[in-house]
């Protein structure tokens, strides 16, 4: 197996029966989705748009009704579960137990080869847990840890066997700033390692700094998917103060090329041109105006105005 591999999720569909009242259930439509190898991408959607079926699809712990799922091009089975980290939202940790004792079942179900012996293994925990800062606390049970301690036991527990594959479910879930700042330096830095990573998140500040890709799900299909490389070239103008109808003027009093697309928050308008030419002549025309420039750069992984399209009340019927 590569060290780190790629997943597909090929025409896969997962019909359940759980709910008598409702009958049949497809949670997952048809999906096809493909999370590059060595690449950090994101898997939106709504609630019960199927993102966390999909997540238990690409672990194992769900079988498809059809299609297929694939890491490294095999079916999943021990071989291919061995190679993930998991940290799921809510976090499933026996509340009975201490850290230590976490990690030792961990390492026990998964046996990592590079991880063999318990003087090694002791070595390892006793780096995973300082370097979450719960070291002082490895005595102490889990269920007498905070909400934060528990979440960063949980990143420990996910990459304590050094994964080629990481699937984060809200890692930012249930910490304080201090925590939130390091956790995101953690996933950096798995990330800069050239691991395959799925974040699962409703930050789209999150999404953007650490993500390459980005993927959308909508009852079970895939509705969205761009990567970094396809939204390179792509520039983002945020004017103050205007609205459809004053960019319209603006554009045909100024004789401009139209955007490739536009979202309106608030007083601001968010502007994207795939030619850097188009925005320079419209930053002119802003200024001439009188209008402010709030923002300009290359445009993010996903615009709000992106997200907001599969997100939106008219969307839910």
């Amino acid at each position: 197996m590569s060290v780190a591999p790629g997943i597909k999720v090929q025409n896969v569909t997962k019909v359940v029966y759980s709910d008598v009242t409702k009958g049949r259930q497809v949670i997952v439509n048809d999906l096809s989705v493909a999370f590059r190898a060595g690449k950090s991408s994101a898997l939106l959607g709504h609630n019960g748009a199927g993102k966390t079926t999909t997540i238990k699809l690409i672990l194992g712990l769900v079988r498809p009704t059809h299609g297929q799922v694939s890491i490294d091009n095999n079916s999943v089975g021990v071989e291919q579960r061995r190679v993930i980290g998991y940290m799921p939202e809510v976090n499933r940790i026996p509340l009975v137990l201490t850290p230590v004792e976490v990690l030792q079942f961990h390492l026990a179900t998964y046996n990592p080869l590079e991880l063999n012996g318990s003087t090694v293994r002791n070595v390892a925990i006793e780096q995973a847990l300082k370097r979450v800062e719960l070291w002082e606390h490895r005595k102490k049970r889990v269920g007498k840890l905070s909400k934060g301690m528990a979440r960063r036991l949980a990143w420990a527990q996910a990459t304590i066997h050094n994964p080629s594959v990481l699937i984060l479910d809200e890692p930012m879930s249930g910490l304080d700033p201090t925590g939130r700042l390091a956790m995101h330096g953690w996933i950096s830095e798995f990330r800069a390692s050239g691991k395959t990573i799925i974040l699962c998140s409703h930050e789209l500040a999150t999404v953007g700094e650490l993500c390459d890709d980005v993927n959308i799900l909508r009852k079970g299909r895939l509705v969205y998917s761009s990567t970094h490389e396809e939204r390179a070239g792509f520039y983002r103008l945020s004017l103050s103060g205007v609205d459809e109808m004053a960019l319209n003027a603006i554009r045909d009093g100024e004789s401009l090329s139209g955007w490739s697309g536009v979202h309106q928050e608030g007083f601001t308008a968010h502007l994207v041109f795939s030619n850097y030419s188009d925005v320079s002549q419209w930053m002119q025309a802003a200024f001439k105006r009188g209008v402010v420039v709030t923002e300009f750069g290359p445009a993010p992984l996903i615009d709000e105005g992106v997200l907001l399209k599969f997100f939106g009340k008219e969307l839910e019927s």
